[in-house]
């Protein structure tokens, strides 16, 4: 909305209005405007405490700032309120907790080999191989090969550098079938192909 020369004007319609006459030359949302001055320009007025090269109202400029912030990092805004969004979010992939991790870890003979990612959902990293993960899930359907990941970041991520070998996200590991040992995936190839090649030289 904005009002010149004493008229409001607002889509197309115009009309005299009285705050002209209170020093209301350009008018936005009501706590983000103030009257103006003699001398001023009339957008002196509106959203007063930006910069005077951006002026747009505060609330919406934050609000859209912090949006893209949250994006970057994997979080998306429901009701203005962060959400992250998680990755790797399959049938075909189990999805385990800290018990379940720690579990399966300390099995000394397990029924069926697990290969688990050790990720953080706004990694970019972790990301760019959620397709070729899943895809080796998918690949892996009816092999008697499970697989898994575990969210290793926040409260999980000193266990996870003690006892799950975890140096940088992702990090993969495969539980073998006989053996409690994990062992470490030792390449920055993450690609489908190089996963299913180290999944099928040790199951």
């Amino acid at each position: 909305m904005v009002v010149t020369y004493g008229t409001f004007k607002s889509y197309g319609c115009t009309c005299e209005h009285a705050a002209f006459a209170q020093g209301y030359v350009s008018i936005g949302c009501e706590p983000c405007t103030r009257p103006v001055l003699p001398g001023q320009h009339e957008r002196e007025g509106r959203w007063w405490w930006e910069d005077a090269k951006a002026k747009e109202c505060g609330l919406h400029k934050g609000n859209i700032k912090q949006e893209h912030a949250d994006q970057a990092n994997g979080a998306a805004l429901t009701n203005g309120n962060a959400v992250e969004v998680d990755i790797f979010d399959t049938q075909s992939i189990v999805t385990l907790n800290r018990m379940g991790i720690e579990n399966l870890a300390k099995m000394g003979s397990r029924k069926e080999p697990w290969v688990v990612v050790l990720y953080a959902p706004w990694c970019q990293f972790c990301q760019a191989m959620e397709g070729s993960f899943v895809e080796l899930a998918d690949k892996l359907k009816g092999s008697g090969v499970k697989v898994g990941k575990f969210r290793a970041d926040g409260e999980q991520k000193a266990y996870a550098q003690q006892e799950l070998q975890l140096g940088s996200f992702p990090t993969i590991l495969f539980f073998p079938k006989h053996s409690s040992q994990a062992i470490k995936y030792p390449s920055e190839k993450r690609d489908v192909d190089s996963l299913l090649a180290f999944v099928n030289a040790l199951r």
